[in-house]
C-alpha cells in the first residue's frame, strides 16, 4: 500500500489539474457565446448583401451570361481543421465526411486547400492529399482577414488558371442540441441560379426603390464578393464554434475522470488511514494486556 503522503500528494495533483480543466470549461463557453453573437451579426450582413443583390438583380433581363454563374470541368474544397488540442475526434470527424464527398470529384480533376497542418495529415493518412496548407487561427482575433483574402485569391486562381468551376467548403458546424457538432458541405461556387431568380422576383419591402451609380455588372460582381466573403468568414465561425464545443465536451468528460480519480484517491486514503489508526490501536490493547498480565 502506498503511504498517507504519497496519497494525499496525488489527490493534491488531481485537484490541481481539476482547477485547470474547470478554467477551460469556462473559456471554451465563453468562447462558444462570443461565437453564435457574431453568427447572428453575419446573417444580419448577409440580409444587407441580398438586399444589395435584389436591386442589382432587377436590370438583368436573365442570368445566364453572368460569370459568377458559370462552372467548368474541376472541384475544389477548402476544409477546415483545427490546429489547437484538446478538441476530441474534431479533425478525424471532418476529414472523413470531406474524403467521402470528394471521392466522386477525383476523376474529373480535385484541388485541396486545408486549413490547418493537422487536418492536412489526417486527410493524407486516407489518400487525399491537400495541394496547399494555410494556417489556421487560434481565434477571430488572430490574422483571419489576411487568410480569408488568400483564400479568395487562390479561389480567382483556380477558376481563371485551371478551370475550376465548383468550390466546395467542408467544416463542422455547432449542433442546437446541446454542446455537440457535426461535419456540413456549403457549395460556395456556382452560385445557386434559382437563389438569384428568387431575389431578383423578391418583392421589395418598401415603396422607395433605391437606385445605384455603379456600373451594373461591376456592382453585382462587388456583391457577389462580399457574398463569398460572408460566406468564409460564417465557416470559420461554424468551425471555431464546434472547435469549442468539442472542447467544451472534453474538459467536461475530463473533469467526470478527474473527480472518479479524485473519489478513488480519497477512498484509497481514508482505509489506509483507518488501517494505522487500528493498527495503532491493536498495538495499544497488546501492549496494556501485556503490561496488566
Amino acid at each position: 500500500m502506498e503511504s498517507l503522503e504519497a496519497i494525499k500528494r496525488k489527490i493534491s495533483s488531481a485537484q490541481s489539474l481539476k482547477s485547470i480543466v474547470k478554467t477551460m470549461k469556462i473559456l471554451a463557453a465563453v468562447s462558444m457565446r462570443q461565437y453564435e453573437k457574431m453568427l447572428d451579426a453575419l446573417e444580419l450582413y448577409g440580409n444587407n448583401i441580398e438586399m444589395g443583390l435584389q436591386v442589382a438583380l432587377r436590370d438583368f433581363k436573365n442570368l445566364k451570361g453572368l460569370k459568377e454563374t458559370q462552372t467548368g470541368l474541376k472541384t475544389g474544397a477548402i476544409i477546415f481543421g483545427s490546429d489547437m488540442g484538446m478538441c476530441g475526434q474534431f479533425n478525424e470527424i471532418v476529414s472523413a465526411y470531406a474524403v467521402k464527398e470528394t471521392a466522386g470529384f477525383i476523376s474529373s480533376g480535385l484541388e485541396v486547400i486545408c486549413l490547418g497542418d493537422r487536418i492536412a495529415s489526417k486527410l493524407e493518412d486516407k489518400g487525399l492529399r491537400a495541394a496547399a496548407t494555410m494556417p489556421y487561427p487560434a481565434g477571430l482575433s488572430g490574422n483571419v482577414t489576411p487568410i480569408l483574402q488568400d483564400l479568395l485569391v487562390k479561389i480567382e486562381k483556380w477558376r481563371e488558371e485551371m478551370k475550376v468551376g465548383r468550390v466546395l467548403l467542408f467544416y463542422n458546424v455547432p449542433s442546437k442540441e446541446g454542446i455537440k457538432y457535426a461535419p456540413y458541405m456549403k457549395v460556395l461556387l456556382p452560385i445557386d441560379k434559382n437563389y438569384l431568380e428568387s431575389l431578383k422576383a423578391k418583392k421589395w419591402d418598401s415603396k422607395t426603390i433605391p437606385m445605384y451609380k455603379m456600373e451594373r455588372n461591376g456592382l453585382f460582381s462587388a456583391l457577389i464578393r462580399n457574398l463569398l466573403y460572408m460566406e468564409l468568414f460564417k465557416a470559420f465561425v461554424d468551425s471555431l464554434t464546434s472547435e469549442n464545443a468539442a472542447r467544451l465536451a472534453s474538459m467536461q468528460a475530463a473533469e467526470k475522470h478527474i473527480d472518479d480519480h479524485i473519489d478513488l484517491l480519497t477512498g484509497s486514503y481514508n482505509q489506509e488511514r483507518q488501517d494505522q489508526i487500528t493498527s495503532e490501536l491493536l498495538d495499544i490493547i497488546a501492549g496494556f494486556e501485556a503490561v496488566t498480565n
